[in-house]
């Protein structure tokens, strides 16, 4: 649920909540305003008097209607006036009555009411269209007149509309105040209701800045929501994962870095000092003939041509693994170029006693290669295969095979294989699977991991099968 629909449904939740207290309060406080009074409970409401006070006062009405039929006499005696007074006195209101001009009844609690200015005359119409202003003290609320004994009498009730309206305001003012704090509550209730969730993913989101700022990247970020704190929470929480990724790459490469320079100083350094060391000699005499000193030179020039190699593959890698070599692809026949590999390394492996072999179904094969660059990938492939080779003969047998939009190359040895625990690491660079990292076989540790950048660099991918003692599988792909 996005926040702008939780919101939506929030104030529309808060509105409705309104409206169903309004009316259940407004029913509430009708009821008890005219229910019927309970003389066992001393439980009392502002504005409960009121509807009681319209009830009792129609009772007394009544009352004086059913007296001026059957006994007008008893509506004259005091006693009795007394008594239906008590009716109603508790409203702050009273009985008058008059004969022919003469009060001869007025409740004590209307000391207060002019007589003389607000009581109509007999048989005066008796309109009482509204309640009368709040200002106003008091007001005549029902009038009864009718003849006795050749006299004129009229029956007054008469209201004290002030303290009426006291009790009234009393009433709507506490009709508001509840009203208020029934909003004020539930508002309340429901902004914190949704606050909660919507701080909490703020908070988290807070926390999750701060352990970044320090460094820390293991921890993670929990989505609350299904709105956009909850995509934000789980980019953020990505980020955070990409970010603990890159660095554990940097590290990767840092280390990397640095086993780089310590091959590269080891590698050097052997026909280094190797180069220091005849050149001593000559310089010291130890070379005292012409035979000793071309050998001397001849040795030089041949560790500054293995130093001139590492060189120039360290170079040639760096450039791959930067993706800044240049590659010049063009349309080729991969069987025919692997023809014209094969029949280029047979004569060199025929000088060691070894063979090569190529093995195809397929009539035609083209791809998208640089040729330099593959037959470099070739070459390499079987100089390790040659540095490699067991105590047989050498047999190499490359094999092309089609896979739906895809040509397989295999190049197969008989040579002494690569153990487990080295094979996961054959391409990565200077790597030869010997510690001591001794000259005896000689090479850069660089060219399988060349001849896999190139592969990558073609779209294809490279692998390997191997099992100790019984020779290596080496397999790379190109797209068709």
């Amino acid at each position: 649920m996005s926040i702008k629909l939780r919101l939506l449904l929030s104030y529309i939740s808060i509105l409705v909540i309104q409206i169903v207290l309004m009316i259940g309060i407004t029913f509430l406080f009708g009821h008890i305003k005219f229910e019927e009074e309970n003389p066992n409970s001393d439980f009392s409401l502002p504005g409960k008097t009121f509807g009681h006070f319209i009830l009792d006062a129609n009772k007394l009405n009544r009352e004086i209607d059913i007296q001026t039929i059957i006994n007008k006499a008893k509506l004259l005696s005091p006693s009795y006036l007394d008594e239906l007074g008590s009716m109603i006195e508790k409203y702050d209101a009273g009985i008058i009555v008059r004969k022919n001009d003469e009060l001869i009844y007025k409740s004590p609690l209307l000391f207060g009411f002019d007589e003389e200015n607000h009581l109509n005359a007999f048989l005066e119409p008796f309109q009482r269209k509204k309640l009368p202003k709040s200002d106003v003290t008091y007001g005549t609320l029902i009038q009864k007149d009718f003849y006795y004994s050749d006299a004129e009498v009229s029956i007054f009730i008469v209201v004290n509309w002030k303290a009426v309206y006291d009790k009234e305001s009393s009433s709507r003012n506490l009709i508001t105040g509840l009203m208020v704090i029934f909003f004020i509550i539930s508002t309340v209730i429901i902004t914190m209701f949704i606050y909660r969730d919507i701080n909490r993913s703020i908070y988290q989101l807070k926390n999750a800045v701060h352990e970044i700022k320090k460094g820390n990247l293991d921890f993670k970020i929990t989505k609350n929501l299904n709105d956009e704190l909850g995509e934000l929470s789980d980019a953020f929480d990505q980020m955070r994962i990409k970010l603990k990724e890159s660095n554990i790459l940097k590290e990767k490469y840092e280390e990397n870095r640095k086993n780089l320079i310590s091959n590269i100083s080891h590698d050097l350094k052997t026909p280094m000092m190797s180069i220091k060391g005849y050149i001593q000699g000559i310089k010291d005499g130890v070379a005292d003939t012409p035979e000793k000193i071309n050998k001397y030179i001849d040795t030089i020039y041949e560790k500054a041509k293995t130093m001139e190699v590492l060189i120039n593959e360290l170079f040639l890698f760096s450039r791959l693994d930067l993706q800044k070599e240049e590659f010049h692809f063009q349309k080729i026949d991969i069987i025919d170029f692997l023809e014209d590999c094969v029949e280029d390394l047979d004569f060199d492996l025929k000088k060691i006693g070894g063979a090569i072999f190529f093995h195809h179904d397929i009539e035609h094969a083209y791809v998208n290669a640089d040729i330099q660059k593959l037959k470099r990938v070739v070459l390499n492939i079987i100089d390790n295969a040659v540095k490699y080779q067991g105590e047989q003969p050498i047999r190499i047998h490359i094999r092309a095979m089609q896979n739906d939009d895809k040509i397989i190359i295999e190049i197969q040895d008989n040579g002494r294989g690569i153990s487990k625990e080295h094979l996961p690491f054959i391409f990565n660079r200077f790597y030869r699977g010997d510690p001591s990292r001794n000259t005896q076989i000689s090479g850069t540790g660089l060219g399988l991991a060349i001849s896999k950048q190139i592969i990558e660099q073609h779209g294809g991918k490279m692998w390997v099968e191997s099992i100790e003692h019984q020779g290596t599988r080496l397999f790379f792909s190109l797209r068709m």
